[in-house]
């Protein structure tokens, strides 16, 4: 579909929930990778105030993205929203070829590649365990079967690729800039997990944990804050389902968080997220740790799998810049994960942890 076509999909979509209106301006705001998003305004020949809206379609490369919007419409259409923290978009229309929210006004919004604001981080784990918790061993038919960005990645494909893709990855990250990354202990971190089925095994450890309502792609770009109080808004639910609640956790701090304020914050972060979790389950902080640090390592995992389809993306930039730009994303959320991967394995010890896994 054309930039054109989609255009008029999205002002046909528009123009069958305000036949009233007397004008719709459609402005592409230059976001997202796998879908277009357009910033919509509608005005009214009754001279009602204009109306702005968000549409978001999927790329036409990419026909998986049907079945995500059609669990993002079952979000906002099958799913209560009472035990949410989080505050939502107003919901107009979901199909598989569209989704259309209202506008959120007068809010804050930042970049992965800049990182959340360190003093953001204690308020949404903090919301966000209440979310979990209000939703601990849960189920969600309606939403995503294999909920989350790359968990559809089989157990068996995990474990026959790592192996074979962990040093071009190393290698493509050491050619920018990664002096931080202990490239050595890096290697022989991957040699040690690729053993013995490690990966396969914390593999079998995250999936097997508790579940609650994951929202899955849960990051600061996909958060926005109000201008003037302490609100949240939660966006983009079309990776929504039943999984291992840590994975939100250690994708928000892998994906949308520097590393030196992920070290900063981290478990005073994630002492808020336990105590807000608040659930009847004998679950202890020391519980809670070891699992994210086991999310971490699979996230870790996911990424140097998905790595070459991942860096194909940023070719869908619409100029040079703009594919520079996404590049250089991809780059930084690797390189946060190299560093995030040695810390959960200084944190845990990998031979012993890959022992109590196997247990």
């Amino acid at each position: 579909m054309s930039s054109a076509s989609m255009e008029d999909q999205v002002r046909e979509t528009v123009r069958g929930l305000f036949a009233d209106a007397a004008s719709i301006e459609i402005k592409d705001m230059d976001v997202g990778v796998l879908s277009r998003v357009f910033h919509v305004t509608v005005t009214f020949a009754s001279g009602a105030s204009p109306r702005e809206l968000v549409a978001k379609c999927p790329r036409p490369e990419f026909p998986f993205l049907h079945s995500m919007f059609d669990v993002e419409g079952a979000f906002y259409t099958q799913t209560r929203h009472d035990g949410i923290p989080f505050r939502l978009p107003t919901f107009l229309y979901a199909s598989s070829e569209i989704v259309v929210l209202d506008k959120v006004p007068n809010v804050v919004s930042y970049k992965c590649v800049d990182g959340c604001p360190q003093d953001r981080i204690v308020p949404i784990l903090s919301a966000l365990g209440r979310m979990h918790g209000q939703h601990w061993n849960q189920t969600f038919p309606q939403l995503a079967k294999v909920p989350g960005i790359g968990a559809s990645l089989p157990r068996e494909a995990k474990q026959t690729q790592f192996p074979l893709l962990f040093a071009p990855f190393l290698a493509e990250l050491a050619e920018h800039a990664a002096a931080d990354v202990d490239m050595a202990a890096m290697h022989d971190l991957c040699v040690r997990l690729s053993a013995d089925d490690g990966v396969g095994r914390v593999h079998d450890a995250v999936g097997g944990w508790h579940t609650s309502l994951l929202h899955g792609d849960f990051h600061v770009a996909n958060l926005l804050f109000d201008a003037v109080s302490d609100a949240m808004w939660l966006l983009d639910w079309a990776t929504s389902g039943t999984s291992n609640p840590l994975r939100d956790v250690a994708f928000f701090f892998i994906v949308g968080v520097t590393s030196a304020d992920r070290r900063a914050t981290e478990t005073k972060a994630l002492r808020a997220y336990y105590d807000h979790l608040a659930v009847d389950d004998d679950i202890s902080f020391d519980a809670i740790l070891r699992m994210y640090w086991l999310c971490v390592v699979n996230q870790f995992v996911i990424l140097v799998v998905y790595n070459e389809l991942t860096m194909s993306l940023a070719k869908q930039g619409g100029s040079v810049d703009k594919q520079a730009s996404l590049r250089h994303g991809f780059l930084e959320t690797n390189h946060r994960a190299c560093l995030a991967f040695l810390d959960a394995c200084a944190h845990l010890d990998l031979d012993t942890l890959l022992d109590d896994v196997a247990r």
